[in-house]
């Protein structure tokens, strides 16, 4: 078999601009203009090289080898994005070139052995597009999952992945006793800047709020939009007092932002922790809710929540 994938080693360069005269052939010229073609010929030949080296062996290589490939001829045929659903036709298009070129030396060299060497590189080729359409399903499902659990806007977790991860601590504080905090923020202002400068200055203002809440918080703790001008953030390990003063710290951060007119924005946060104030995840909101209310009717800049009755704490 050396001698057909060896034919093939040797004339590559030829097989790479074989594969762009097919790409121009089934491209509309949009797509021939966007074409990156002093890089094909400079580079695919080397891609070729390594998988007619491939077909030298009698075992398939692992699928992260296919996946590289697949992600190398996607990123040479111009596609930023890696794999993709077009990657399978240029995947085919690479295959029909060289099993093409194979074909022609069945009357040059021994027939038997150029079509094990066709085999070969089928199979390659097969087990290659079925890695690399895994690939896409495993990308697209990981798109989706990120976008179900993020606030498009501020790129902050939103109420979905809240819940989860409520309720994953709560959990955790059940079994192994480790307690967290619960923030709600309410900004007032917003309105202001929407109404005097538009939505636009509005959505840049709360951009700059989640940066500025971001920069306050560890990298363990969870910050996520509610959703209009309310924020919540979820702090591992915290007991209500240190949320207290970290709620401190992120109302004076978030009242640094200004709007386009130099408007100052006022920040009301509500703090609960459990087990102090409750061990039920769906408690646990509603009272740093209630809680950020009541210091709002008070002027306060904190509030913390109320603790439960003994009678309702000897509750299981």
């Amino acid at each position: 078999m050396d001698g057909p994938i060896a034919r093939l080693e040797e004339t590559r360069g030829e097989l790479a601009k074989a594969f762009l005269m097919r790409a121009f052939e089934r491209s509309s010229l949009e797509e021939i203009e966007r074409l990156p073609t002093a890089r094909i010929v400079r580079e695919l030949p080397d891609l070729i090289g390594e998988i007619a080296g491939a077909a030298r062996s009698d075992t398939l290589p692992e699928p992260a080898r296919h996946v590289d490939w697949a992600k190398r001829l996607a990123e040479l045929s111009g596609r930023e994005e890696g794999v993709d659903s077009q990657l399978i036709r240029d995947v085919s298009r690479l295959q029909s070139v060289m099993v093409t070129a194979l074909h022609k030396q069945i009357r040059s060299l021994d027939p038997a052995e150029t079509l094990h060497a066709v085999e070969r590189l089928t199979e390659i080729f097969s087990a290659m597009q079925a890695d690399a359409v895994e690939e896409v399903l495993r990308v697209r499902s990981r798109e989706l999952e990120w976008l179900g659990t993020t606030d498009e806007l501020t790129g902050l977790h939103n109420e979905r992945y809240l819940q989860q991860e409520l309720h994953n601590l709560s959990g955790m504080q059940r079994r192994y006793g480790h307690p967290f905090a619960v923030l709600v923020v309410d900004i007032d202002g917003l309105g202001r800047i929407n109404d005097a400068y538009g939505s636009a200055a509005g959505d840049r203002a709360l951009v700059d709020v989640a940066t500025a809440l971001g920069e306050c918080i560890r990298a363990v703790d969870t910050p996520v939009r509610l959703g209009g001008d309310e924020f919540c953030v979820l702090l591992p390990n915290q007991t209500a007092v240190r949320a207290h003063a970290l709620a401190e710290r992120i109302a004076a951060a978030i009242e640094s932002v200004h709007g386009p007119g130099g408007q100052a924005l006022s920040v009301t946060v509500g703090v609960v922790s459990s087990p102090q104030h409750s061990t039920s995840a769906d408690d646990l909101l509603a009272l740093a809710d209630s809680a950020m209310y009541r210091a709002k009717a008070a002027g306060e800049r904190v509030g913390m929540g109320e603790e439960p009755e003994e009678e309702e704490q000897a509750e299981p």
